[in-house]
């Protein structure tokens, strides 16, 4: 079983809004690790280490539900109160206020935070387990379930979502994972949003709790303790994709007109390290109607009442992927598609999601002089920027160390020490 990224055909680890932060008055405690042992670590100042906010669940109407172990409830940071075992919690909102009513009375607040009542015991919410406490808090008329955990724990529940192939041979793949998941939270913790740090979904990196986490995953987290990417002493943007296809792509051709030193395209080995993949080779195909149908659906043309004579690529970035993709409609002007949009447009037939990726060659079957059938053969599965996950299990499959790896997809980062406590 492959993980949800895998599955997914792209992700975006931070947003170009989010650009290099420093780690200001902590600047100090962040320690380049240099040689071929990235695990030997030195006693440092561990400001940086903290606790991170994790948005578990959005309502808008009260709801109840069971807690099945003796908890601690209070108002903000209130004294709190004792509750028992299989407690049944009710949680409403009004007027910027979030109510949690229980057998020991009402507890209202901008916050209501729920912690165990002993260490060893874990909070549920919706079936689930989680580390931590679990806060309840209002954003106007909105119920915000947040899970607060130390980012580590929190890092337990990322790992196994990130890499979904556990055999050992794979294990410096996973501490890669572990060290971009690292770096992308202390960014997203970084910009000091007002109610929550991330999402438990793929928006920002999916997170399932205490019941995702395995041996080998969480392994990975505790060796790679404290590691994050730097460039130039701040955390690194991080990006990756499932499969680059044989050449990652340049952040500016997929983003926008940036310039990020290390995220721009190198050549994936050769051959490809991301070769040995199932998703590395792909075709689709379409109907002339099908292809309209997109366009109309993506509001690029007014209705269906088009007819398609062609497609055409006529420039490519150095990766292979597409500049850009001219529509040819029967009576109009040629309608071009930005690379960066291809994708969005033109859909996977296999699940109606995305296009797997904008490096692909164009086939136009026609039958007595008209358009029959367009044929798409493809590499890759993603937009191509980062680190390549196919590229990186490969490469820990053929004995490549972890920091190695993270060299070669991030050029000119360092790997970092940020707190070892």
């Amino acid at each position: 079983m492959f993980s949800s990224d895998l599955l997914h055909n792209s992700r975006v680890l931070v947003p170009l809004i989010v650009f290099l932060f420093s780690f200001s008055s902590c600047a100090s405690t962040v320690r380049s690790i240099h040689g071929n042992d990235p695990g030997t670590r030195t006693a440092s100042n561990n400001t940086l280490r903290q606790n991170i906010r994790v948005l578990l669940d959005e309502e808008i109407k009260p709801f109840s539900y069971e807690v099945d172990i003796k908890s601690v409830i209070s108002e903000g940071d209130q004294p709190g109160t004792p509750l028992e075992e299989d407690e049944e919690i009710s949680v409403s909102v009004s007027k910027g206020v979030v109510t949690v009513s229980t057998s020991k009375g009402d507890f209202s607040g901008k916050v209501v935070k729920l912690k165990p009542g002993l260490r060893e015991e874990y909070l549920n919410f919706k079936k689930k387990s989680y580390r931590g406490e679990l806060w309840f808090t209002a954003q106007n008329s909105k119920i915000l379930v947040i899970n607060y955990l130390d980012l580590e724990d929190y890092l337990l529940g990322v790992v196994p979502l990130e890499i979904g192939l556990k055999d050992n041979h794979f294990y410096e793949a996973l501490k890669c994972a572990a060290v971009t998941a690292r770096t992308f939270a202390i960014n997203r913790m970084y910009e000091k949003r007002a109610f929550y740090d991330v999402t438990d979904g793929v928006k920002d990196q999916a997170y399932g709790g205490m019941d995702v986490e395995t041996g080998i995953d969480s392994k990975s987290v505790i060796e790679t303790l404290g590691l994050i990417i730097t460039y130039k002493g701040k955390p690194a943007l991080v990006f990756y994709s499932a499969n680059c296809g044989g050449h990652t792509e340049d952040i500016a051709n997929v983003f926008g007109p940036v310039n990020v030193p290390y995220l721009k395209g190198v050549k994936d080995g050769d051959p490809p390290y991301c070769e040995r993949s199932p998703s590395f080779r792909w075709s689709e195909s379409y109907t002339p109607f099908e292809i309209v149908r997109y366009l109309s659906a993506a509001k690029l043309i007014s209705s269906t009442n088009f007819a398609l004579e062609s497609l055409e690529i006529k420039d490519r970035h150095p990766s292979g992927r597409a500049k850009s993709l001219i529509v040819n409609l029967m009576g109009e002007k040629p309608l071009v598609i930005p690379g960066s949009k291809i994708r969005d447009v033109i859909k996977s037939k296999k699940d109606n999601s995305i296009l797997r990726s904008s490096n692909f060659e164009i086939e136009l079957i026609r039958k007595d002089g008209i358009l029959n059938k367009i044929n798409l053969t493809g590499k890759g599965n993603g937009h191509g920027v980062g680190m390549c996950q196919w590229g990186a299990l490969n490469l820990s499959r053929d004995e490549v160390p972890f920091h190695e790896i993270l060299s070669h997809y991030f050029p000119e980062t360092q790997l970092t020490q940020a707190y070892d406590n």
